[in-house]
């Protein structure tokens, strides 16, 4: 229960602070110095692997003392991507990566509009995996390209 809690709070603080680095020793609210209490460094740890075996944080380091926090799991994102893709119509045609990540016309509104790029190609990579869409490289990053599947 105490991990769930845990695991909420940090990831609520990163999304309201668009950060997504966390660093044990100097995260704010590990510490409270009001009343002088502070969370261990094991229980930093047993919080932060908690959130890497959720699929919402990733390990920066070899010593575990850094992480990478995502608010929402490239998992979570590429579910939403394909409600998008099956509510609009969009199997079968191609867009680019960059259009449906920050684009105006195509996702704008999207729970998943503006996500970072990295955890968003992640996403797009899981649905390719499972068959649902197709990536293309292009001449840059940003056209690079994805095709959803007819039937996804």
């Amino acid at each position: 229960m105490q991990l769930r809690l845990w695991r909420e709070l940090v990831l609520r603080w990163h999304q309201a602070r668009g950060v997504q680095n966390l660093n044990l020793n100097e995260w704010p609210l590990f510490a409270n110095p009001a009343i002088n209490r502070t969370l261990s460094l094991e229980a930093r740890r047993e919080v932060v692997q908690d959130l890497v075996a959720s699929g919402h944080a990733e390990w920066k380091d070899e010593f575990k003392t850094t992480a990478f926090v995502m608010w929402r799991s490239p998992q979570e994102i590429a579910a939403s991507v394909l409600d998008l893709v099956r509510k609009n119509g969009m199997a079968g045609n191609v867009y680019t990566v960059y259009d449906l990540h920050s684009g105006d016309e195509i996702t704008a509104g999207a729970d998943f509009h503006g996500t970072d790029p990295t955890i968003f190609r992640r996403a797009l990579e899981i649905l390719e995996q499972q068959g649902k869409a197709a990536l293309f490289k292009g001449a840059s990053s940003e056209e690079d390209g994805v095709k959803f599947v007819a039937d996804a």
